[in-house]
């Protein structure tokens, strides 16, 4: 890689398809992030919650009554049965385990751990009720209930059971499953979250005053309405000047916080081109693509995170994002609703002149016919509807005024 301040030509030339092909082996997919649990609701689960102590953890009380033997208690049926009240149980830390012994019981509270020796819990209306002191203090037994009424330990999980398996779309009662395992967080599928960085230092932030020489940052705005009208999050890095060390510092946490990164500007064969200055030492190729416009082009890989770079005027931006940075987004989203449509029109007016490579065009369709917009200026990319594709010629037209083009208001995010 060449370092700042070396020759910063074009290391290679591209075709559109082929620049296309090596975006897409970057293998843009959003990444498995770990959330907190209270975010993980209708996310899908990229791991299995797997449980690391059992629950209930210990043998605790369904009901608010007595914890008894059921052999003491077992001709309440027929007759009252008296026993002697040897201590309280209640919910929390139990200090010192408790015990019921032949002819006793233990007064006990819902949740609370189950006294050794016990193996029923009468309900307190089974009984002559609550006492207040314990050690002297008996209480009647009147009937016996159906069922235990104690919620075995490990009842619901065993250590090493898995909770909630991976690839589950999380809902909220999973959320409190989560929580009483001790989960702070979990793993899980994210959406693919895009970092759009604009370099220059003519760029300001929108709101800003300006300066002479200054503009405001279109590029940014009309990349991020169009990643978060497809679905993907966004990452907005503030605009960076010509500085190398900013633009690295911005790129890196770019990398951190997103799937890819999208820049524009400082990439072509001028003096203060701080992109290519800034991946000098990256795994980034700088390549010229038979294209007009969006003939400067990168790709490659910014520590590990997938990046491609775009020229920086708005119309070669946003036409170079409809070429080669859309396609895997939209791709990675896995939302078919937001790719393009794609249909041939007839181009009205004068058609365009010969070239020897592709050109893509700003026009305007009205039924089947479409009006090529000459203009190159934001003002003329506002009111375009589509790209015309104008492919290359050897001195003919081929097909007379009939193009593909893309219609540029067929999105419909399913978000």
């Amino acid at each position: 890689m060449k370092s700042a301040g070396a020759d910063i030509r074009p290391t290679s030339h591209r075709t559109v398809d082929e620049h296309r092909c090596a975006v897409d082996r970057l293998g843009v997919s959003p990444r498995v992030r770990s959330v907190p649990i209270h975010s993980a609701v209708g996310r899908v689960l990229a791991e299995d919650i797997v449980a690391d102590h059992a629950l209930p953890a210990f043998d605790n009380s369904a009901v608010d009554g007595f914890a008894v033997r059921a052999a003491d208690v077992d001709g309440a049926g027929r007759a009252p049965v008296r026993l002697l009240v040897s201590a309280r149980s209640v919910a929390g830390r139990q200090p010192v385990p408790l015990h019921v012994l032949p002819g006793q019981c233990v007064q006990i509270m819902t949740g609370a751990v189950v006294p050794f020796g016990a193996d029923v819990v009468i309900p307190v209306e089974r009984t002559s009720g609550f006492v207040e002191s314990f050690g002297s203090a008996e209480v009647t037994v009147h009937s016996l209930d159906s069922k235990s009424n104690i919620r075995a330990r490990a009842s619901d999980l065993e250590v090493g059971d898995i909770a909630v398996g991976v690839g589950t779309m999380v809902t909220p009662a999973q959320v409190g499953l989560f929580a009483a395992l001790g989960r702070t967080h979990v793993r899980v599928e994210s959406s693919l979250v895009v970092a759009v960085l604009s370099t220059g230092s003519e760029i300001r932030g929108l709101g800003t005053e300006l300066a002479n020489g200054e503009c405001h940052d279109a590029n940014a705005a009309m990349i991020v309405a169009d990643l978060t009208r497809c679905g993907a999050d966004v990452h907005l890095e503030p605009a960076v000047a010509d500085d190398v060390d900013a633009c690295r510092a911005a790129l890196a946490r770019c990398a951190d916080a997103a799937d890819v990164i999208v820049t524009t500007g400082g990439i072509s064969a001028g003096t203060e081109e701080v992109v290519r200055l800034a991946l000098a030492d990256q795994e980034v190729d700088f390549v010229s693509v038979a294209v007009r416009p969006g003939k400067p082009q990168a790709c490659g890989r910014f520590g590990g995170t997938p990046i491609v770079c775009l020229p920086g005027n708005p119309v070669s931006a946003l036409i170079s994002y409809e070429l080669f940075v859309r396609p895997v987004v939209v791709a990675a989203l896995r939302n078919p609703q937001a790719e393009r449509t794609m249909r041939t029109v007839r181009a009205q007016g004068q058609t365009p002149p010969a070239s020897a490579i592709p050109r893509v065009m700003l026009g305007v369709v009205d039924g089947d016919d479409a009006t090529i917009i000459r203009s190159h200026s934001v003002g003329a990319l506002a009111h375009a509807n589509c790209l015309i594709v104008i492919p290359p010629s050897d001195g003919g037209l081929g097909p007379p005024d009939e193009y593909p083009a893309w219609m540029l208001d067929s999105v419909a995010s399913t978000r």
